[in-house]
């Protein structure tokens, strides 16, 4: 049995609760500060490169040396533990979501169904948590958005259950690395593959967008923020956000060649490391913050935010918590946040829930702002108690009760489990890849003139809120045309921002295009503010 590294569990707590204030912000702090909207959507990005290192990180700690040794009885046992330990509570309250959200209820009553981000079609994918393993268009959004409020926060178990897959193959080579140096250059080189991704993706996303318009429709191309290919690919798919994970199994082999060579790095050398890690993510804060959001293109950085730029200042923040003499070690190891972290899973799964029961009501004062803070606090401080009492009264007992029945359990009962398992699970990939492939319709652009991909107005004053709110307006005016002059007017697209000096983004295609052509101007207050589209070279 390895020795727990409490400090890990309280930076859990840490990662939930940026996840959750994230989430909140969107709910509770919409209002007139850009700055203030990145920011807090920022956080969830930090949240989530924390779960994905650390989970690289404890898995390896915890379970690489037996599925190196044995792996014929340390794999089963390892997604058993793995399943018992995420399975019960996403599934009991993504059936509860099922069951009383907008799906039957009006059923029962005969009422108008949802029209975006419900499909029975996505059961079955969402159940067997490969809902991030492939991309469509389903109901106008991607199965990741599926099933609000659980659905939205679960793609990261389905990500995570991909790790824990591909864990079992990757461990005999991790198993090889013998020296601190050979580690170093582990964790080195899966920074630098999941930058090269990043890169990849840069340099063809013009590419990446015109395939999605083609076969997916206008929702998944950029800037429609929320439901775009591109998103996808850099954020919730497994394929790529893995490296972090691999990131902080590298980390693991470093701190058990310590541990096997009783060497402890000094406490200023770790402390200059977490200091190093934070002075990043702080400077990836602030740059977000003070540059212009992405429109109909990516910056590398806008791109790599998304993963591996938060991901690598964490490792640093890592590696210096997991020794109890850092200064890192010391704070994170505190009981309170100790005990949190313990919980911190149930908090990320259940707080959507809580902070949805509340009232949504944008700020426009500061006096305005300090009651939606008070609201936010009060209902994340609710979150975190339900989720104390759920992770103690379901989540433990489950979990023991899982684990507890596939020991007691024969070896040829396991041995018929996990071959029923694997053929069940296979088969679900299947569909789901039938299902993804036939989502893909592949129609090409057969309008003649001007298709227009999305509008924006005021993207640069509510960054992820406004985005295409103007499409409808544009593709009345424009749509078909061969040119096309566009009067940006506040009285026909309304004011998503007062007091802003709004900007109009327009994206459109032409017949025969290999990129998204694109285009903005600012609505300057007096001023008749009109955007040029053509379809001529």
């Amino acid at each position: 049995m390895v020795k727990q590294i409490p400090a890990l569990t309280g930076i859990r707590f840490i990662a939930a609760a940026a996840v959750a204030v994230s989430h909140g912000g969107s709910l509770f702090l919409e209002g007139t500060s850009l700055t203030l909207d990145i920011s807090i959507g920022t956080l969830g990005l930090f949240g989530m490169s924390v779960f994905f290192t650390l989970s690289g990180f404890v898995i390896q700690y915890n379970y690489g040396t037996s599925i190196a040794d044995s792996p014929r009885k340390a794999i089963p046992q390892f997604l058993v533990a793995r399943i018992a330990r995420i399975y019960p509570l996403f599934v009991v309250l993504f059936l509860v979501e099922l069951l009383t959200g907008p799906m039957v209820w009006p059923w029962l009553l005969g009422t108008p169904r949802a029209t975006e981000g419900f499909s029975w079609h996505i059961v079955p994918f969402q159940l067997g948590m490969i809902q991030t393993w492939f991309f469509a268009n389903v109901a106008g959004v991607a199965p990741v958005w599926q099933y609000e409020p659980i659905g939205i926060v679960s793609w990261s178990v389905s990500t995570e259950w991909f790790f824990y897959l591909v864990f079992p193959i990757v461990c005999p080579l991790f198993a090889r690395i013998r020296t601190v140096p050979a580690a170093i250059l582990c964790a080195i080189g899966a920074v630098t593959i999941e930058l090269g991704l990043d890169v990849a993706v840069l340099m063809h996303q013009n590419r990446i967008n015109l395939f999605a318009l083609h076969a997916y429709g206008t929702e998944a191309a950029l800037p429609n923020w929320k439901n775009s290919l591109i998103l996808w690919i850099v954020y919730f798919a497994p394929f790529c956000r893995v490296w972090e994970f691999v990131l902080g199994c590298c980390l693991a082999k470093l701190h058990e060649l310590w541990l096997a060579q009783d060497f402890r790095p000094p406490r200023a050398l770790l402390d200059t490391a977490a200091v190093i890690g934070v002075v990043a993510m702080a400077w990836v804060f602030w740059f977000t913050a003070h540059k212009p959001p992405f429109g109909a293109s990516m910056s590398l950085f806008d791109i790599a935010r998304n993963n591996i730029a938060l991901a690598a200042p964490v490792a640093l923040i890592l590696i210096a918590a997991a020794q109890p003499v850092s200064s890192a070690g010391r704070l994170l190891s505190a009981r309170w946040l100790v005990f949190l972290g313990e919980a911190s899973f149930a908090l990320y799964l259940v707080h959507l829930i809580i902070f949805q029961r509340f009232p949504v009501v944008s700020w426009e004062t500061g006096s305005e702002l300090l009651g939606h803070l008070a609201a936010l606090a009060l209902a994340f401080t609710l979150a975190t108690c339900v989720a104390i009492l759920l992770h103690f009264g379901f989540e433990v007992p489950a979990r023991r009760l899982i684990r507890g029945c596939f020991q007691a359990a024969s070896p040829e009962l396991r041995g018929q489990l996990v071959r029923l398992g694997g053929v069940g699970f296979v088969t679900l990939i299947i569909a789901a890849a039938t299902y993804a492939l036939r989502a893909a319709t592949r129609d090409d652009v057969t309008q003649p003139g001007i298709s227009v991909v999305a509008g924006t107005y005021g993207g640069n004053c509510r960054w992820v809120s406004a985005r295409g709110n103007a499409t409808g307006a544009l593709a009345a005016a424009c749509g078909g045309q061969d040119e096309c002059t566009f009067k940006v007017s506040m009285e026909q697209l309304g004011d998503p921002a007062p007091g802003c000096t709004k900007e109009f983004l327009a994206a459109w295609v032409c017949q025969g295009d290999r990129a998204i052509r694109s285009g903005s101007v600012l609505d300057q207050r007096g001023i008749v503010s009109s955007l040029q589209l053509s379809c001529n070279r």
